[in-house]
């Protein structure tokens, strides 16, 4: 099973994970998918694969909880 499907949500807000979202790993760009979903934008982060997993399920959730 994936762990990450099955964790319970607890709401985030940008204040509480403001440090996160400076670094700029992920981030909704505006645009829109075809099916009207929001694009969730990785762009070239030098140390992408140095972000810790609860930093990266962190930034995922709060950017798809955004109405």
């Amino acid at each position: 099973t994936d762990e990450i499907m099955h964790q319970d949500i607890i709401p985030l807000y940008a204040a509480d994970i403001q440090d996160q979202l400076k670094k700029q790993f992920a981030y909704l760009s505006g645009g829109r998918g075809r099916d009207g979903y929001p694009v969730i934008t990785f762009p070239d982060y030098p140390a992408f694969s140095d972000i810790p997993e609860k930093e990266f399920q962190n930034v995922l959730t709060y950017l798809t909880s955004i109405p």
